[in-house]
C-alpha cells in the first residue's frame, strides 16, 4: 500500500503544477535542545539523515517559541537545503511568549489561594484591634481568579 501511497501523491502532484516544490515538513524526533543558540538536532522517523543545527523557531528569536521536550516529535520545515526550522512540536517543555523579562506564567489557582491566606490573617487582626479601640472595620473581599486570569492562555504542569 505505500507504493500506492506515493504513486498517488505524485501524480497529483504532477496534475496540479505543485511537483516543483522542494521541501516537505518532515516528521522526526527531536534532541540535542540548544537553547543559547536556539537550535537542535532532529532525526527523520523515516530513517533518512540528520538535520543538524534546526531552528527552534523562524529566526532564532524568543518571540513565541515553542521549546519540545527531549525525544518528542516535531515536524521540521526545510527553507533551502542548508536551512531548516521546527514548525511544529508534540510535546512542549517551555514556551516563550514575547520573550522571557518577565518570568513564568501565574499559577492562578494557587496565587489566590496564598492571597485568600492573607485576606484571612488581615481580618483576624482587624478584629482583634477592633476589640481593643472601636471603630468600624469595612470587612474585606475574598480574591477571585476571574477576576484577573486571562482565559486565552492557558497551562498546565507541562
Amino acid at each position: 500500500m505505500g507504493t500506492q501511497v506515493t504513486d498517488i501523491r505524485q501524480a497529483i502532484q504532477s496534475l496540479s503544477g505543485m511537483s516543483d516544490l522542494q521541501y516537505e515538513g518532515v516528521m522526526c524526533n527531536v534532541s540535542d535542545i540548544d537553547l543559547a543558540t536556539f537550535t537542535c538536532t532532529c532525526t527523520p522517523i523515516n530513517g533518512d539523515a540528520e538535520f543538524l543545527d534546526v531552528l527552534l523557531n523562524a529566526d532564532a528569536d524568543k518571540g513565541f517559541t515553542l521549546i519540545p521536550k527531549d525525544g518528542s516529535v516535531v515536524i521540521v520545515q526545510q527553507t533551502s537545503q542548508a536551512n531548516s526550522y521546527v514548525s511544529m512540536v508534540s510535546k512542549v517543555d517551555q514556551i516563550y511568549l514575547a520573550g522571557d523579562v518577565n518570568g513564568g506564567l501565574v499559577k492562578v489557582t494557587d496565587l489566590t489561594a496564598k492571597l485568600n491566606q492573607l485576606v484571612t490573617q488581615i481580618s483576624a487582626n482587624f478584629t482583634a484591634i477592633a476589640a481593643i479601640y472601636p471603630y468600624t472595620i469595612v470587612p474585606l473581599t475574598p480574591f477571585v481568579p476571574t477576576d484577573y486570569q486571562n482565559l486565552k492562555v492557558k497551562h498546565g504542569n507541562g
